[in-house]
């Protein structure tokens, strides 16, 4: 809770209820001293002028009671909205937190693979790592995001949570047919050549790692899965992004990804910062 925003207020407002009490003060005082001095000073006009003075300082002091209280109510409810709405934007940042981290972790993958046409790359944990479901992280954060998107009536949050299922969805069925289906052939093609070459005795199965430039036959022998593996990172992919139909490659397409999800932190991130 903002604590000092509304100590401050309440400061303010007192600063202002002192000084309508102290004129209502000096008023009172020279309503009483008129009436007073009006009649003459008799005994009678001064219990009058009394009674009269005392009933209209307390109007006064009725009107005021009543305006503090409603001022106090409404920077109390001002303050909560505030801590509502950062309870929101809180649970949106931790939720993208997990999803930016594989989607960083599947880009530099790609990245690796997109070498094999210059270089042996073989990475068997891009196979058997655990991975991280976006699908049903982004699917949570839906809540959240309508929910907070109607206390401030905030289509751009909205918005960017839509575009980044788009890309997001494509990236990853886009990364998951690179992993399971062109790599995959690619690994079991270069352990076929080493089992045969006898040149060392690698199983992909066993978690081998390592990158090194391509020597003797070896490019010939992997030619047709070096071969898919180009085309599958020049074919453009067609992406719906906000209802619109675009086409794009795959590095560009998780480029695209990470790009979005970095906006949509700082658009959250942005709005969590106190309010001056």
């Amino acid at each position: 809770m903002r604590l000092g925003g509304w100590v401050e207020g309440v400061m303010s407002i007192s600063k202002l209820a002192s000084t309508v009490i102290l004129a209502t003060s000096f008023a009172t005082i020279f309503l009483f001293a008129f009436i007073f001095y009006l009649y003459g000073g008799e005994r009678s006009v001064l219990e009058d002028a009394l009674s009269m003075t005392a009933s209209f300082f307390g109007g006064i002091a009725t009107l005021v009671a009543a305006y503090l209280a409603t001022q106090l109510f409404n920077d109390w409810r001002v303050e909560k909205n505030y801590d509502l709405e950062n309870q929101y934007l809180s649970n949106i940042v931790i939720g993208l937190r997990d999803i930016y981290a594989e989607l960083l972790e599947m880009q530099d993958n790609s990245k690796q693979i997109n070498e094999i046409p210059n270089k042996i790359v073989s990475y068997s944990s891009y196979l058997h790592r655990s991975r991280f479901d976006i699908k049903s992280a982004l699917n949570k954060l839906d809540a959240d995001v309508l929910i907070y998107s109607r206390l401030l009536n905030d289509k751009e949050i909205f918005g960017l949570l839509e575009s980044l299922k788009a890309y997001c969805y494509s990236f990853e069925n886009q990364y998951n047919q690179l992993i399971n289906k062109y790599y995959r052939d690619y690994l079991n093609k270069l352990n076929d050549y080493f089992s045969a070459t006898q040149m060392v005795n690698m199983d992909y199965k066993d978690k081998t790692s390592y990158e090194r430039v391509y020597i003797e036959d070896e490019r010939r022998f992997l030619s047709n899965e070096i071969r898919e593996i180009k085309k599958f990172f020049c074919l453009h992919k067609s992406c719906n992004i906000n209802g619109e139909k675009i086409s794009i490659d795959f590095l560009k397409l998780a480029d695209c990804s990470v790009e979005t999800i970095n906006k949509f932190q700082d658009a959250c991130i942005k709005n969590l910062r106190p309010k001056k």
